[in-house]
């Protein structure tokens, strides 16, 4: 992705697009370092935003997507612990998506008592600062204030990594975030789910040409999704007894075609909480709407304001994830091998991921764990990629349960074309599996 160049005197400053003046970890001490952070492909796969500040005066700098990061004035310091004066140039990366994560190159297992376990990820940065090419420290007993943009309502841990050993150490238990009021539900689409065959159903016929998302289908039936007794149509004898010849819907961006349901005959009103049932074609149209406009929205995803955000404070520049540890439900284990077709002299060097799109969850195995720890989670849609060397990228396309109850098996992938140019290619790529 371009950077962001901010320049911050003081005060509350906005990203413009732009190109950064230099690499971020291309002077100095940053590069020669030893770190387990390694990505899987060249060029530009992140997404960063690369600001200049005053270290003299107090800033607050804000992404794109609602994230921003709050430094306090004369709180940087050298290697010595000496104060910095002058400018000082942060870069602050942000991983939120499926694509974010494979492309970073950062390790998302978490060992305890000799049990490695993999992260479900709400939301990742990379901070780091430099001045005059030299590495940039925080005062001791100082803190930045980073505000995360995320997606995620779940409570998450919070971790630190250590780049040079790829240990990540517990910092803090989950604090509840807060809602980005600039965030717009209706710019980002929602994975459609199943009917539910055990969800009561409302018997309800009613016009349904003034909403252009339900018009692409045929026989929708409406569940009763609300958890209060106040929305509860078997609760409130007014709603059996009444004819109704009004209706409302408003949709509440909690989950894909869930509407709040007004009623309305006269000066008789009810509210209630529902879902369009969707089932056979009316829901593998719904999920190739959903695909395309996943796809569509893919080139400018990185800028589009997110619901949440969570705020922490730290005393460093590293690597930070708000995660908690994922636990396979089904899991189907077996000594896995993969088919690379032309490109199998590249196998040693290529990397497996095992995507979970509901829960973000991506799970890496390198060439030396294909036969040995190799799993999939049977209770889950997942997805297998895989890079290769020279920005190629390997997707399986066939069923994956094909390989359920089997001990060994080998998955035939394809090798896409096209070599990944950046990350918004990569964006659509996931995007539409």
């Amino acid at each position: 992705m371009k950077k962001y160049l901010l320049f911050a005197p003081a005060f509350i400053l906005f990203s413009c697009s732009g190109d950064a003046a230099s690499d971020v970890t291309g002077e100095g001490g940053d590069s020669t370092e030893t770190t387990v952070i390694i990505p899987p492909f060249e060029g530009d796969f992140k997404n960063d935003t690369v600001f200049v500040i005053d270290p003299t005066k107090e800033t607050i700098v804000e992404t794109p997507n609602g994230s921003s990061i709050e430094i306090p004035a004369n709180i940087l310091v050298d290697e010595k612990g000496k104060p910095i004066k002058k400018q000082v140039e942060v870069s602050f990366d942000q991983y939120h998506s499926v694509a974010d994560i494979i492309s970073s190159g950062i390790p998302m297992t978490y060992d305890s008592a000799g049990v490695s376990s993999n992260f479900v990820s709400g939301g990742m940065f990379t901070i780091k600062a430099k001045s005059e090419g030299k590495k940039v420290f925080v005062k001791e007993g100082e803190a930045i204030t980073v505000n995360l943009a995320s997606d995620k309502a779940d409570p998450f841990n919070f971790y630190s990594l250590n780049e040079q050993t790829g240990d990540w150490t517990y910092e803090q238990a989950p604090i509840a975030p807060i809602r980005n009021p600039r965030f717009d539900p209706a710019a980002r689409p929602i994975e459609p789910q199943k009917a539910d065959k055990n969800a009561f159903v409302l018997d309800l016929n009613f016009d349904l040409s003034n909403y252009s998302e339900l018009n692409a289908f045929k026989g929708i039936v409406w569940e009763y999704v609300g958890k209060d007794d106040s929305l509860d149509p078997r609760k409130t004898p007014i709603v059996s007894k009444t004819r109704w010849n009004n209706f409302d819907l408003v949709p509440t961006f909690e989950n894909a075609y869930e509407y709040w349901l007004t009623m309305k005959s006269g000066t008789t009103g009810f509210t209630t909480k529902v879902k369009a049932a969707l089932q056979g074609e009316d829901f593998e149209t719904a999920m190739t709407q959903f695909k395309t406009k996943k796809q569509e929205i893919a080139d400018k995803i990185d800028q589009l304001q997110k619901p949440l955000i969570r705020s922490i404070e730290i005393g460093g520049f590293t690597t930070y994830n708000y995660d908690y540890v994922y636990q396979m439900a089904d899991p189907q284990l077996l000594a896995a091998d993969f088919d690379f077709q032309s490109l199998n002299s590249d196998k040693s060097h290529a990397l497996v991921f095992v995507i979970y799109p509901k829960s973000d969850v991506v799970v890496q195995y390198p060439q030396g764990n294909w036969a040995t720890e190799f799993a999939i989670d049977k209770s889950q849609n997942a997805h297998i990629v895989a890079a290769l060397p020279g920005n190629r990228l390997a997707v399986f396309k066939k069923g994956i349960s094909e390989s359920y109850g089997k001990n060994s098996y080998t998955f035939s992938m394809t090798v896409l074309d096209k070599k990944l140019d950046g990350k918004v290619d990569f964006d659509k790529i996931i995007a539409g599996l």
